[in-house]
């Protein structure tokens, strides 16, 4: 093999024996955790997402070193829709009705209500968090909470 390609048989002992580098062995670790997180988060994350995923976490490494390091590990993440799409306000999917008719003002307490749903970002995942509000006093009458 070495007549074959102009190779000597020291240089190639030496190549075939030596230890990989400081880089290799951190590319190999970081692929490790890349590929941890594409699987959390099943398989949807894409370079920068993930790069943020790492930065988050502690990791030194760059944006496009992480796209670089994902294209040969066959990681892959599903692209998002860039803007958002609105409905038209008047349409309402079927069998919902709007009980409250814009008329927000009650007259007695736990009459009428509203709520809202939010996401918040924690250390650990994302939370959604649910409060329902009494229209009459202005105050929460429900919360919850569930990890995502």
């Amino acid at each position: 093999m070495c007549r074959c390609l102009p190779v000597s048989p020291s240089g190639y002992y030496g190549w075939a024996t030596h230890p990989p580098s400081a880089r290799t062995q951190d590319n190999t670790r970081l692929v490790a955790r890349m590929r941890d997180l594409h699987t959390q988060h099943d398989g949807v994350l894409r370079s920068p997402r993930i790069w943020e995923e790492l930065r988050y976490a502690g990791e030194g490494c760059g944006r496009h070193r992480v796209a670089h390091l994902m294209r040969p590990a066959g990681l892959q993440g599903v692209p998002q829709r860039w803007c958002w799409r609105r409905k038209a306000s008047g349409t309402r999917p079927g069998g919902v009705h709007n009980h409250l008719e814009r008329d927000f003002q009650a007259t007695s307490p736990n009459t009428k209500g509203a709520s809202d749903i939010t996401y918040v970002r924690t250390t650990e995942h994302w939370l959604y968090l649910c409060i329902g509000l009494d229209m009459y006093s202005g105050k929460v009458t429900s919360c919850w909470s569930k990890p995502c």
